[in-house]
């Protein structure tokens, strides 16, 4: 008779390959989005290491 799963034509199911397109989008947007702000991090440690140097020098009497 029927045949066929008929939660697979429900929106809410996960399965459908609307719902998994979904989710994988919004792994993906999270995944850049943890780039991105690991790539701020390290601009910020950088920077930060780059300012310590530069006091420690003028402190030292190396930079004016």
């Amino acid at each position: 008779m029927g045949g066929g799963d008929l939660n697979l034509k429900k929106s809410w199911h996960p399965q459908t390959m609307k719902n998994i397109e979904r989710v994988w989008k919004a792994e993906q947007k999270h995944e850049a989005e943890r780039k991105k702000i690991e790539e701020l991090q390290k601009q910020l440690k950088e920077e930060r290491a780059r300012e310590e140097m530069t006091k420690y020098a003028e402190e030292t009497g190396v930079l004016k």
